[in-house]
Formats: C-alpha cells, structure tokens, sequence
C-alpha cells in the first residue's frame, strides 16, 4: 500500500511541477492571453456568423398542381382538338418552393415552375404567353378568401419552324402569415389563354 501510494504522489507531483513550469513560462512570456487567442482561432481575425445561419428552416405549405391543370393546348378558332389546327401546347413539368422569415415574421415563399411549349403544325411564329394561377388558401375551408390568388403571365418566344423551348419561371412576391397557408395550388388558367 506504501508502494501504491508513493507511485501516485510521484505520479501528482510530476503532474504539478508540469503545470507549474508551463505556467512560469508563460507568464514570464507576459503573453498568456495573445498566445492562447492564437492558438485557439489559429492566427485569423474573428468571424462574425449572422443568427441566420443556425436557424431552424422556414417550414413551407406544400405545392399542388391543381388537377387536370399541367397542359394547356391552343388551337385554331373552329379546329379544336383536330392535329393540324394545333398552334401549341405547353406543359408544366416541374416546380420548388422555398421559404424565408421576414422581419415582421412572415413568410416570404419563392416560387419556382418549369415546363416546355411544343409549336403544333398551325404555329405561325411568335410569343405565347402562359397563364399560370397560383392560389394559396387561408385554410382548408373552401369558403374562405385566399390569401392569395393570382394568375402569373409567363413569356415564351418560338420562331416559325421553331423546336418546342423550355420556360422557367422564378417568384419571390408572394408573403403570408408564418400560421396561415395549408398549401400552394397552382396549374394552368384555360380561362386566361392568349
């Protein structure tokens, strides 16, 4: 037990004359503070991170095509569903959503749409201009105004003879209250076809 006790001693000792020294020296250095600071950030100035960065995601009401709505077919007045009176149609193929908080603690949504016009043999050359209705329901009482509902007019140039030309379509307008919007409805207005 003498032993066992004597080897710890020695063991603490050893110890305290070590921590002792470095102390000593880096007090006699007059530095402790500086060297430990450089250490530690590695010799770089200090970065500011913004509160952002390690907040949790803005959670975002999830997107629905509404039904029957993700083509949109134009035809020549009197040929409606004949192959030759066909001017174009156009399609959406894809969309995104993301959302931010404001300051006042709404929600700001970006919208994302992705999709393609094909010409038909009736194509003459020129712009389409795709409806595209975006509503945003308070709740899921149908008898409820919207928050939001809005038909977005999207441009798409096709030459005479063109190939069939991708569209994308970016929004950030839209803002709604953090506890309200139970989803994102969007697909083509047939009422607004030019």
């Amino acid at each position: 037990m003498f032993k066992a006790f004597q080897a710890l001693s020695h063991v603490n000792c050893k110890t305290t004359v070590s921590v002792a020294l470095c102390a000593a020296f880096l007090t006699g250095c007059g530095a402790t503070g500086d060297i430990a600071e450089n250490v530690i950030s590695g010799g770089a100035e200090p970065v500011q991170v913004s509160r952002e960065t390690f907040a949790p995601p803005v959670p975002c009401p999830p997107l629905q095509m509404k039904t029957n709505s993700h083509l949109i077919r134009e035809f020549v007045r009197g040929k409606d569903g004949e192959r030759d009176g066909l001017i174009y149609q156009a399609l959406v193929e894809d969309s995104a959503v993301s959302c931010s908080q404001e300051a006042d603690g709404q929600r700001r949504l970006k919208l994302g749409f992705t999709g393609d016009v094909t010409p038909g043999p009736a194509w003459r050359g020129g712009d389409v201009v795709l409806p595209l209705r975006v509503t945003i329901p308070a709740s899921s009482d149908a008898d409820q105004k919207p928050l939001v509902s809005e038909v977005i007019q999207i441009p798409v140039s096709i030459e005479a003879g063109g190939r069939g030309q991708q569209w994308t379509y970016v929004d950030e307008k839209f803002v709604i209250p953090m506890n309200q919007g139970s989803k994102i409805q969007f697909g083509f207005d047939e009422g607004r076809r030019r």
